[in-house]
């Protein structure tokens, strides 16, 4: 099964224990393939980085969780440009499972994504419902 995951939630995983131990059910799945694309990886860095957050994760800390992330991902290319998502900031996120076939797009955003349910094939979900749907 092919999955995407949204930068908020490797954001709160990384900064907050209970949801680490939750993102992690998925990511050590191995029935699951984690899709990951340049794009993801670098708003996920760029969000991280920001001042806010550093009073949550050091340095070191989130050059381990990004590793943890690239090991447990599979690195694939996006190359379509989508205009779905009422906030064009996810957008991305859409072309990712549209060029990728992705059989769920996992999110913590309450609104936007979570209103389309699908997209293609793509079921749209928060964690908590996918881990519902399958345990790990």
């Amino acid at each position: 099964m092919k999955v995407v995951i949204d930068t908020n939630l490797f954001v709160s995983a990384a900064i907050n224990a209970n949801s680490r131990q939750r993102l992690e059910l998925a990511l050590y799945n191995d029935a699951l393939s984690i899709l990951l694309d340049e794009a993801l990886l670098s708003e996920f860095v760029e969000v991280i980085n920001r001042p806010k957050f550093r009073r949550y994760i050091s340095a070191n800390q989130i050059i381990a969780f990004i590793d943890l992330i690239e090991r447990r991902s599979t690195f694939v290319t996006t190359t379509s440009t989508v205009d779905a998502s009422p906030d064009p900031k996810d957008n991305f996120l859409l072309a990712l499972c549209m060029d990728n076939q992705a059989d769920f797009l996992l999110t913590g955003n309450k609104r936007d994504l979570l209103d389309l349910k699908q997209f293609g094939k793509t079921k749209i979900l928060t964690l908590t419902d996918f881990l519902k749907l399958f345990p790990g």
